[in-house]
């Protein structure tokens, strides 16, 4: 399980984490900077939940400097299975004629607002492991697809752009967007509902696509059918000045 964390966008300033029927977990982090909860419970069970709440100042800055080594965006540049560009999205990438333009922001924001033109909302279309290419030729899909089908094109510009799993003020469970690298600063791009990441969204994990940003991951040993739910609730809190 992945947590939010402190980034150049966010604060956390509180943060309670309870695991029922877990007496030991820890915390560490993965490859992609992402700080992740991990543990086991040993006896028998039928069931676990992780209830999670805390406090998260938004919209400290409107995006985050680059400060890798600059070798590390290589990674955010590469398809991956789940990205990777077919004959659909090839040919709708040309139709953008994206090389006309200036920067690479600009051709962002022409790839998000071009998408509500030819790609619907609707959940149950999709797989959870879904490929760009195929949601894009289903023209349906949900977060997870719209972040998918962006990333796609944008590593087709060969503009480093990575996968987003987070929260944001009125969604009822975890919601999915895309960072692109510009400049030397990473922007918020929400392809779902065609706007700018800004302090109404909370980011928990980053990677090269949603197989990456799991928000729970896990394995059982016994005969039994698995499922998982999630609710996220997310309510903003005004500050007030003495």
């Amino acid at each position: 399980m992945f947590l939010p964390q402190n980034t150049q966008r966010q604060k956390v300033t509180a943060l309670d984490v309870d695991v029922e029927g877990c007496e030991k977990f820890s915390q560490t982090y993965d490859s992609f900077g992402n700080k992740k909860l991990y543990g086991r419970i040993i006896q028998p069970h039928s069931h676990f939940s992780v209830k999670i709440k805390g406090t998260v100042q938004t919209g400290v800055d409107i995006f985050e400097e680059y400060t890798d080594y600059p070798l590390s965006a290589v990674m955010f540049k590469t398809q991956t299975q789940l990205t990777g560009l077919g004959d659909k999205l090839d040919e709708y990438h040309k139709s953008l004629m994206l090389d006309k333009l200036d920067g690479d922001y600009e051709k962002a924001l022409r790839i998000m607002r071009s998408l509500p033109d030819v790609f619907a909302y609707d959940k149950g279309v999709t797989e959870i492991h879904e490929t760009a290419e195929n949601a894009f030729s289903l023209g349906r899909g949900v977060c997870q697809d719209y972040a998918h089908i962006m990333i796609s094109l944008l590593r087709a510009e060969h503009i480093p752009a990575r996968y987003i799993v987070g929260m944001m003020t009125g969604e009822g469970a975890s919601h999915a967007w895309v960072e692109a690298l510009c400049k030397g600063y990473w922007y918020g791009f929400d392809p779902t509902n065609n706007r700018l990441v800004d302090d109404g969204y909370i980011r928990v994990s980053c990677g090269r696509d949603s197989g990456d940003c799991s928000v729970i991951r896990g394995s059982f040993y016994g005969c039994a059918k698995q499922s998982q739910s999630e609710t996220v609730t997310v309510e903003e809190i005004k500050q007030t000045e003495d």
